[in-house]
């Protein structure tokens, strides 16, 4: 299979996608599309957005910015400006996508090591960046979403329609569990379930050990945010 084979088929038959990738490890096309897509709406987002109304609805009800003294409170606020936050969610886009596929691929490559399933680093970064496709559905959303838009006042949630608060609980912007409920979406758990498939396939061990590997570093991921968004 070429690449574009190898992306129809994790939507139609996962597991032939996976035994390819088990022959043929590669991770570049997925891995460019989903930094340069990411980088590129965020980019859009915070270009477009109403800058004076995001850094209210962001730090005006936030107890540790409204203790400062005025001066320092305005500066702040100040240096949360369009230019800052552009630069910064692209080079969080560019760099911090492959570092979090790097981190993800080596949690994998020390479990394959204990369980003796014989694949390297390479294997477990082309496992990562394959499964994380889904976001692009996410990514279309949110552009359509900012296609769509009344006006300029765009609450970051907007750009993630999928997520389960977008979806269902409408939890306001700085309100307790918003930023948690945002983060669990359908991509993500597309991600997982691609994972579990991707491990199994991989490992040739059971649903229950494919699972629980899979879902480990989720589970801890998703509990330390759980304790900052509804402390």
């Amino acid at each position: 299979m070429n690449d574009l084979q190898v992306a129809t088929a994790l939507a139609t038959s996962p597991s032939s996608a996976f035994a390819e990738l088990r022959e043929r490890p590669r991770f570049w096309l997925p891995l460019l599309v989903v930094a340069l897509a990411t980088g590129v709406m965020m980019a859009w987002y915070y270009s477009v957005v109403d800058i004076d109304w995001l850094r209210e609805q962001l730090f005006g009800s936030n107890p540790d910015i409204q203790k400062m003294p005025a001066e320092q409170r305005a500066a702040a606020m100040n240096f949360v400006g369009r230019p800052m936050l552009l630069i910064s969610s692209v080079i969080g886009a560019c760099m911090g996508i492959p570092f979090f596929y790097l981190v993800t691929a080596l949690y994998f490559l020390i479990v394959a090591k204990i369980t003796k399933i014989p694949l390297g680093l390479k294997h477990w970064f082309s496992l990562v960046s394959w499964c994380s496709l889904p976001v692009l559905l996410n990514i279309i959303a949110g552009v359509i979403s900012l296609l769509l838009r009344d006006n300029n006042q765009i609450a970051p949630g907007s750009i993630q329609p999928l997520s389960v608060n977008e979806l269902l609980l409408h939890i306001p912007m700085g309100a307790k569990g918003q930023t948690f409920f945002e983060s669990i979406s359908i991509p993500a758990i597309l991600n997982s379930v691609l994972t579990i498939i991707g491990v199994r396939v991989w490992s040739e061990r059971s649903w229950l050990f494919s699972t629980i590997v899979s879902l480990l570093p989720v589970a801890l991921i998703y509990g330390i945010w759980a304790i900052f968004a509804f402390r």
